[in-house]
């Protein structure tokens, strides 16, 4: 290889890297896919549908901004978030890690996990997924072979 294609090769690599890790970033602590978060996507595609999403929390669209539950930072609206709030305070990266997990007794995961199971989205079954090692690329494949659905909308 000559030297231009082996720069070449590095960054393809660097920016493959770079993906990854942008997209593990997304993997929720709770078991949801935070790319498919109504406040993730509304800080990416920014906008109208930002404006929408403040409305209707009734903060400021500047509130409105998350990079993923692996990636926060102050002005992340995951530090309000009750799984985060807990995961953090018992240095924890997911709730499957939690010995309240197996047993169901966390009341915050259980009744996060039935609000979204009313939508078809098995949070404990992602995460015992995640604990498996079988997340692709910050999606987490669920039995029917699709990626794991969207979190809820406004």
């Amino acid at each position: 290889m000559t030297r231009e294609t082996l720069i070449i090769v590095a960054g393809i690599q660097k920016r493959k890297e770079e993906s990854l890790i942008a997209e593990n970033n997304l993997v929720g602590r709770c078991g949801l896919y935070c790319g498919a978060c109504t406040i993730y996507r509304a800080y990416e595609d920014s906008g109208e549908y930002r404006n929408r999403v403040a409305a209707y929390f009734k903060c400021p669209p500047e509130k409105v901004r998350c990079e993923g539950c692996q990636a926060l930072t102050p002005e992340c609206w995951g530090n309000d978030c009750e799984i985060v709030k807990c995961t953090t305070a018992k240095g924890l990266s997911f709730c499957y890690q939690c010995p309240q997990f197996d047993d169901k007794s966390c009341m915050k995961f259980e009744d996060l996990a039935k609000r979204y199971m009313e939508d078809n989205v098995d949070v404990r079954a992602n995460l015992s997924r995640i604990k498996a090692g079988q997340v692709n690329g910050g999606f987490v494949k669920v039995k029917n072979g699709s990626n794991a659905p969207t979190a809820r909308s406004p």
